[in-house]
């Protein structure tokens, strides 16, 4: 995209993503989100309007580089959906077989996510009622109707 300041700039991913504009990086290796890239993937995403950046990687995105991209994001008024190898190659992370204490367990969890999300008094995104489904499945891929039913959409 060329800016009226006659700079070019291209991010890897932008759409209409749940009603919101998104706009985003997906990276081959989390180690590539270091914060000078954080920052750049994130001015980006706020200078092209967007409501949500989107943080992707085929590699697990760790506890450090999620509170970096919060923070940035939080500070642009931007919206954080991060999606790592869990989400985006869920085929490489197939969960293991569950005990009966292990299914109430994901089930508890799962909850408690969902119930903390509501009591904030937001929308639940598509994302993070993905994330709840996926967590209370123990890594199985939701199904898009559950998702949409849970979202309220």
């Amino acid at each position: 995209m060329t800016f009226e300041d006659g700079t070019q700039e291209e991010a890897d991913i932008f759409g209409v993503w749940d009603g919101k504009v998104l706009s985003g990086e997906v990276k081959t290796s989390a180690s590539e989100s270091n914060e000078a890239q954080l920052r750049r993937d994130v001015a980006l995403s706020r200078r092209l309007g967007a409501d949500v950046h989107l943080l992707a990687s085929i590699t697990p995105v760790d506890e450090a580089v999620r509170i970096t991209a919060r923070e940035l994001c939080d500070k642009a008024e931007l919206e954080l959906e991060v999606l790592d190898q869990a989400g985006v190659r869920p085929a490489a992370h197939k969960p293991v077989p569950a005990t009966a204490a292990d299914g109430l367990g994901r089930l508890r969890t799962a909850t408690a996510d969902l119930a903390a999300l509501i009591e904030k008094g937001k929308p639940v995104s598509h994302g993070q009622v993905a994330w709840i489904l996926k967590t209370a499945s123990g890594g199985a891929a939701p199904v898009p109707g559950r998702i949409a039913a849970l979202s309220g959409r």
